[in-house]
Parts: structure tokens; sequence; C-alpha cells
């Protein structure tokens, strides 16, 4: 279905609105502040820059890497920074969430899945940051960055490694794998259901006393339309309980919820902030220390954890060669528009290095299974014409990825792959080993076969019309009219294409026998063509002139003189359907003609592949009301419509399948990574191609597989702390009140 623009415009307005009443709007699932509009702190910012600081890290970059850290939830939950961006920053957070989700502590219900997510964390960092040194784009390896201390610090919020107090002063690096592996540990359901988890995480979100506000509330049901990609958020469901008038409760579990927040049912474990921490503490079961003491055992956890990664870090790209590299990741800043380039360019998103692949990280995997992902960067030629509309697939190790952000998403949303002059990067794997060989083919969806068909499913649909007409339109007005005859004109494309703008005469012929035999002439001609992304097309115009009486009806009810009306319809391929009523005239007779007289609108007609049908229903007015001849010239068009239906509305994205099927693919660049067992990493592949690749033909490369490299660095190495530590680790324990200092 089309959303009007209008709804869009809206849309933003409202979300502005509330933007600007907010200030930002943090999300549940991470640490977040204390206080909706203020903070207060920001926990990630203020986790990441103490770490930062610790670890010699400049004011510049600090400021940086801790906005990376941070904005990744506004990324992936908060509809406001979306609004702020407007319509393209929309659609890049909706094309790369299920990347940005996994980017978390969520939904791991077991040890080996903790352990490996962290692994997953870790390694995925390492390989980012070495491709990025490869490319010496430090703004990329600060996103990288941000985004790791983000997940790990995220850990003790969400898990249940507090829980246990001889963990409260250890670190995960400071606890021995085969200790850790002997825990039962876990994470909250937050994006998974609750029943599949050990424990909820719990939802946090604006208050109703904030979406009812003058100027707010009279858009909000556009915000949470079926149509909204805001539709089925915590937003939303805080909305439509407002408008439901269901209460919602100022506490939970004896908490008191605070001003602007709505806690949403079920309480669950996500130490995010003190407040929170004390309903989190409860659902936990922990009762040897309260929840702000049991937050402030989190935070300075995190704190001494992000500290210790980025030790090991620096450790680790000092003894692969990067460590020029990793003074300007430490001494260099960026402005807030380089920043969000790294969530919004499609052909930059560094951190899909830490989420490629399946979430939750399987546990296990087969013998020799080397979980190779590939990152392919293509460019698409930016001569008008190149881009495509069709699917296009990457094809290696026996397995078929389809290249497309949002395959299901509604246009408007959509993120329009493969358009002439993209630039864009996609993540496929993983794969069991680094393939020889990748094809990338163009599957295009439908060609010029289903163009053909939907003509004739055209076709068919008026003629099914103009055959049954008679007996759908007497069941809806009895006997007070008769019929006489319904006929059409259809001009397929081959005819269209000789009409010019000095017109051409047609007729339709009425044969309805003993009822009366008539003559619709009109004249079609051609009012203006020209060319757009789909097509080439020119626009007709088609005028019903006069009706003309070939034989009246031999007797009507006792009168001698036929009075008829005619219905008709302008049916095009693609488009509406147009309709108008003619009449009745009085007292026509044979050879007699009347005028009618009517211009339909222009209407547009792809050339080569549209057509255009007149369809013409003619009656005998005998006792019907001028309300029931509005009645069946109504139904005459709905029937016309829905039968009619599927093609005319179809036509155009199938004609652009099969126009703009074939691709011509500028440059492509490939590089290949794996995160288990050893880090390994290199650019295989890197060739301009300016080449097209037909509709339904492929192009094969072949990868150099030697230009990976084994950085000789497993998992467990990034676990290790340095020995000697450069920088002391910071070890705040709460005192008795439980005030973090």
């Amino acid at each position: 279905m089309d959303i009007p623009s209008s709804f869009w415009r809206r849309l933003f307005v409202v979300s502005a609105v509330l933007a600007f009443a907010f200030l930002a709007c943090p999300r549940s699932v991470a640490f977040s502040g204390e206080d909706i509009l203020r903070g207060n702190p920001w926990y990630h910012q203020l986790l990441t820059e103490r770490a930062a600081q610790a670890c010699g890290f400049s004011p510049a970059a600090i400021e940086t890497i801790k906005w990376h850290a941070d904005y990744i939830d506004s990324y992936a939950y908060n509809p406001l920074w979306w609004a702020d961006g407007g319509l393209n920053r929309l659609k890049a957070s909706l094309a790369t969430y299920d990347n940005l989700a996994k980017l978390h502590f969520d939904d791991l219900f077991s040890t080996l899945q903790v352990e490996a997510n962290w692994k997953r964390i870790l390694t995925g960092a390492l390989v980012g940051l070495l491709w990025a040194k490869e490319q010496d784009d430090v703004s990329a390896a600060q996103n990288i960055l941000g985004i790791s201390l983000h997940a790990i610090q995220d850990f003790y919020a969400h898990s249940n490694w507090v829980d246990a107090p001889d963990r409260r002063n250890r670190t995960w690096f400071e606890v021995p794998p085969e200790e850790r592996r002997r825990m039962s540990l876990w994470t909250g359901a937050y994006e998974k259901p609750v029943q599949l988890g050990v424990k909820p995480h719990g939802k946090i979100e604006p208050a109703a006393t904030l979406l009812t506000m003058s100027g707010v509330s009279q858009i909000m049901p556009l915000v949470c339309s079926p149509f909204s990609p805001l539709s089925n958020s915590g937003l939303c469901e805080t909305w439509k309980r407002v408008q439901d008038g269901t209460p919602i409760q100022p506490q939970v579990l004896g908490v008191r919820v605070p001003d602007n927040f709505v806690y949403l049912s079920p309480p669950g474990i996500a130490l995010d902030s003190r407040w929170v921490a004390n309903i989190a503490v409860q659902v936990r079961g922990v009762t040897d220390v309260t929840g702000e003491q049991l937050f402030e055992t989190a935070l300075a956890l995190a704190e001494r954890t992000s500290v210790q990664w980025l030790q090991i870090l620096e450790a680790q790209m000092n003894a692969l060669g990067a460590g020029e590299f990793w003074q300007k990741v430490k001494s260099t800043g960026f402005s807030l528009n380089e920043r969000t380039k790294q969530y919004e360019h499609y052909n930059k998103m560094p951190y899909t290095f830490l989420s490629a692949g399946q979430y939750p990280t399987p546990a296990f995997r087969a013998a020799g299974d080397e979980q190779f992902f590939l990152r392919v960067h293509l460019k698409t030629a930016s001569q008008v014409g190149s881009g495509t509309d069709a699917d296009v697939y990457l094809e290696a190790g026996g397995q078929k990825f389809l290249l497309d952000y949002m395959p299901r998403a509604n246009p408007v949303l959509a993120v329009n792959d493969f358009e002439a002059g993209d630039d864009m990067v996609y993540v496929v794997g993983p794969l069991a080993r680094l393939p020889e060989t990748i094809t990338l083919r163009n599957d295009a969806a439908t060609g010029w076969e289903v163009v053909e068909s939907l003509g004739r499913a055209f076709v068919d649909g008026v003629e099914w019309v103009v055959s049954n007409a008679r007996t759908f339109l007497l069941s809806l007005i009895g006997g007070n009219a008769d019929h006489v005859a319904t006929s059409k004109k259809v001009w397929m494309a081959e005819e269209l294409a000789g009409i010019g703008t000095g017109g051409s005469e047609f007729s339709v012929y009425l044969n309805g026998g003993g009822e009366g035999k008539y003559t619709v002439y009109g004249t079609i001609r051609k009012v203006r063509e020209g060319s757009d992304t789909t097509s080439e097309w020119a626009e007709y115009q088609v005028r019903l002139d006069r009706l003309y009486c070939n034989a009246e009806s031999k007797w009507d009810r006792g009168s001698n003189s036929d009075e008829p009306f005619v219905l008709a319809l302008l049916v095009p391929l693609p488009g509406n359907v147009q309709k108008h009523r003619a009449g009745p005239y009085d007292d026509v007779d044979d050879k007699e003609s009347r005028n009618i007289g009517h211009v339909f609108q222009a209407v547009r007609i792809p050339k080569g592949s549209g057509m255009l049908s007149l369809a013409l229903s003619l009656w005998e007015s005998d006792d019907e009301s001028a309300s029931d001849r509005d009645n069946l010239l109504n139904k005459f068009a709905g029937e016309t419509d829905e039968k009619t239906g599927v093609p005319r509305r179809g036509f155009l994205d199938t004609l652009g399948a099969a126009i703009a099927a074939d691709w011509r693919l500028a440059h492509i660049e490939v590089y290949a990574f794996s995160r288990v067992d050893s880090v390994r990493s290199g650019k295989v592949l890197d060739t301009p191609v300016n080449q097209w690749v037909k509709a339904d033909r492929s192009i094969t490369f072949r990868l150099n597989r030697s230009a990976v490299r084994d950085w000789r660095v497993n998992p467990g190495d990034l676990e290790r702390l340095p020995v000697p530590t450069r920088f002391d680790v910071p070890e705040r324990k709460p005192p008795a009140s439980g005030r973090y200092r």
C-alpha cells in the first residue's frame, strides 16, 4: 500500500516535537541514565570516558569513542534519534537493526552462549581494528572500539554475574576460563520471548504524561498507526494504553517509577540505573545487598573491564605492528557528522565485523568449520541506467546469499539497493572454509514474460466484466432498466504506438438484438510523451463524441421510442479506472445520434508494453431513478477494478524489474575474516569491473586466498591481561551506604 508523503511529514513533525521535549530517549537494554531528560549521567558515556582517560586517550578521542559507545542504542531503538536525522536515518536504522541488536548481552540462556558471545565481541573487534588499520580509517576504528565497550559494559548489568557474592569483585577477564565454564551464567530475555529465557530483562519507556502534551497527543495516532515503523514499539504500547484508559502503575514491586518513565511488564533483571536496580534485585532474588549496591557493583566491574579491554587491545595492536595506528585512535577526534556516517552510510558500518553471523552465536560448530565471513564492497556504475531493480545474489561455497538490506520492507522505508552510483557493503557468511571463487548473480525477478502475462490477465479481466455485466448489474437494479449490450475496445501497445497527436477515430458497436443496436463513436489522441526511471511513456486522451442508434428496440414497455444511457469505463494498464455515465437520452429513433462530448483524463501508458481499454454498457431507461443509474455505474466500475486490479497495480513494479534488470558493476572489493580458533583476515579481491551483468546472468571472481593472514591470536589471547599492565586499573568498591565514588 502506498503511504502518502504527508503521513511521513507529520510523522517526523511529531517525532521532532518529542525529541525536543525529551532531548534524548534512553533505552532499557543498556546502562542508561537516572533522568530521561538529562541523563545525570549517561552511564555508557561515563564508563567509556573514565576507562579511556585511565588508558591515556586524548579528550578529542574520548568524545568520539564514548559517543559511539552510547549511540548504538539510539540507532537500534530510539525513534526520536531517527526523527532528528529524517527518513534517511530511519531507513539506515531499520536496515541495520538486526546487526545492531546483536551487539549486546541479551537473550543468552546458558554459560556456553555467554562465552560464545564474549568471543564474538572480542575477536570481531580485533579483526575490525586490523581492517581499519589497513584502510587507515581511524573513524571506523573508533566506531568498532566504542561498540565493543558498550557490549562488554552491558554484560554486568544484564547477566547474573553479580548475583554471586564471590564474583562481585572479579571481572570476566580475571576469572580463568575453566572456572567460568563451571558457573551457571545467563542474561535476561529481551528480543526473544520471555518464556524462552531464565528471567526477563525489563523495559522502560517515556511516560504517558509526555505523550499527552498539547500538540503531541493530536498526532500520536499517526506515529502509532499500522503504517508506522514505531507501531509495535514500547512508545506506541504506552500511547495505546493511554488511549484505552489503562492505568499505568506508579510503582513496580514497591519501587516508585520516576516521573517521565514507564516500566513495562514484566519486571526484569536489568541494572541500568540506580532506581531500576531496586526492581531488578527483587526479580533476581538477591537478598544480601540492596538494589543500589548491586548496581554500583555492576558499574564498577564494567569500568574495570573497560580499562582492561583497552589494555588488551593496545598490547595486541602493538604486537601485531599496528601500534602507530592505535596511537591515532587514541589521539584523534571526529565531528558528529563523521560519527554518524559510520552508521548511516552503507559503504561503512564497520561494526559488522562484530555482529556478523547468527545470534546467539552457536556454542558448538562442526569439526573443520572455519566460520569465514566475506565483507563485500560493491560499487554500481554511476551512468544513468546502470542500476537494477532485480535481486542480486552472492554464491559461494555452495551457499546463496541475497544482497539486500530490507528485502521485505514497504518501499517507503526500504533501502533501494543497486541504484546507479550506489556504494554498498554487505557481509555474508559464515562459510565452512574460504572459497576459491564467488559468483554474483543477477536474478531478474520476473522479466518480460511476466509483463506479457499481466497484459493477458488484464485483457481477460476486462473480457470477464463485459461478458458478465448483464448478470451482476441486473442483480443490482432488478427490472427497473433493461440491459441492451456491453462491449469493449482494447488498444494494444502496437496500436497505441501508431496513434499521434492528430488523433484517431474509433467506434464500439453495441449489439443488443431486439433490445436495440447502437454505436459509440470517439477519438483517441496522444497528448504527451517522455521517459522516467522505469520506461518511456506516452499520455493518451480519450473522448466519447456521440451515440448513434443503428436500430432501436422492437418494443419498450408500451413505447416505440428508446431512452438509452451509457456506462463508460476507461481502464488503463497500468493506472486507475475512470468512469462516466451519459444519458438517458429521450426518444432516440433509428439513424439518430446524440452528443456525448465527454473527455476522460489523460492516462500515461508505458510504450511497448502498456494497454488501454474502453468498456461500454448500454441500458434502456424505464422506471429506474438517477440514483439507480449511478449505482449501476459504480458497480460496473467496481467489478472492473477488482477483475483487473492485480495486473494494473503490479504492472509498473514488474515492468521496472524487466526493463531495469541489467546491472553495471563498477568495482568489487572483498575482505575475508574468521573469528574462531585463530583470528585471520585479509583483502582477497580488489578490482575494477565496469561490466554489465545481464538479467539472469552472473559474473564470477577468483579470490586470492593467500592474502588472508593468520594473526596467530586466538580468542583466549584476547581475555588474557597484559603482564605487567601499563595502567592502574581502578577498583571502586561501594561503601556501606551503596553510594559510588
